[in-house]
């Protein structure tokens, strides 16, 4: 029973993202630089939409249990899909930067939004960095 209660434990700290990730302020940076809008709009050949400009496969990936376009236009279900996404994919991210998951900032996890799960390797995510350092002063610390 012990196990059980323990694995649920583990399992639940890591849905909700206590054990560290993306918080909020990162989260927040993204929503600036996204636009904010409740919209959909073409964006590298497939839609991205609502707050934070979600695109349908990265909705599949945090797996919220809800309707693409409905979770991405509310605020609580667009952020929980965002922690769920970072939390499925940051170990990638981590491996691509030689760091440990624990050590990623603000910058790789907006490198890891703009250009998914492989997104932390790819030169083309790098102006989205320069966006966040310009846009997003208040989460300057977050930088490495």
């Amino acid at each position: 029973m012990c196990k059980k209660i323990s694995m649920f434990i583990l399992t639940l700290l890591f849905m909700t993202g206590i054990n560290g990730g993306i918080d909020s302020s990162c989260i927040n940076c993204i929503g600036k630089i996204e636009g904010g809008g409740r919209g959909c709009q073409m964006d590298g050949g497939s839609l991205s939409c609502g707050l934070y400009q979600i695109k349908h496969n990265y909705w599949i990936d945090c797996n919220t249990g809800s309707a693409w376009k409905t979770c991405v236009a509310a605020y609580f279900c667009a952020r929980r899909c965002i922690r769920r996404y970072m939390d499925r994919y940051g170990y990638l991210c981590a491996r691509a930067l030689g760091k440990n998951v624990s050590s990623l900032t603000c910058e790789d996890y907006g490198r890891l939004h703009n250009g998914g799960p492989y997104g932390c390797s790819k030169n083309a995510t790098l102006p989205y960095v320069d966006t966040m350092r310009e846009k997003c002063h208040f989460c300057t610390h977050f930088f490495g």
